[in-house]
């Protein structure tokens, strides 16, 4: 980074067992806890940028055999808007009625009770 890229101060909220996490790979690796924060994030666009092009993304041993692939829980698919999620749970309203018919049936279905003219 040169001087004259502005740095962006981040504050994060971590659970105390993540900060030691963070803390063990920071010390493993001989780096600060910022750093490890920075490559974590250049680590999650390659997954994401693979994704994006129905790649996958794994680790591998010397030779060559995939020892544990990286893939993305559901929770951190995107999610659909409320009215797909709604449209794909429910289905969309189907009726042979005409629009007229609709009303007459609704205006003919309400009563009126003694209690509603109580002052």
């Amino acid at each position: 980074m040169t001087n004259t890229q502005k740095m962006v101060r981040l504050n994060l909220d971590l659970s105390p067992e993540l900060n030691q996490i963070l803390d063990e790979l920071a010390e493993k690796i001989g780096t600060s806890k910022s750093d490890v924060l920075r490559q974590a994030i250049m680590l999650m666009q390659i997954m994401v940028t693979a994704k994006e092009e129905t790649k996958k993304l794994g680790v591998i041993e010397a030779n060559q055999l995939i020892v544990n692939e990286i893939i993305f829980s559901s929770e951190q698919q995107a999610k659909p808007h409320p009215s797909e999620a709604f449209l794909e749970t429910f289905g969309t309203w189907e009726d042979t009625r005409t629009a007229e018919e609709i009303i007459d049936e609704i205006y003919s279905s309400r009563t009126v009770s003694d209690r509603d003219y109580i002052l």
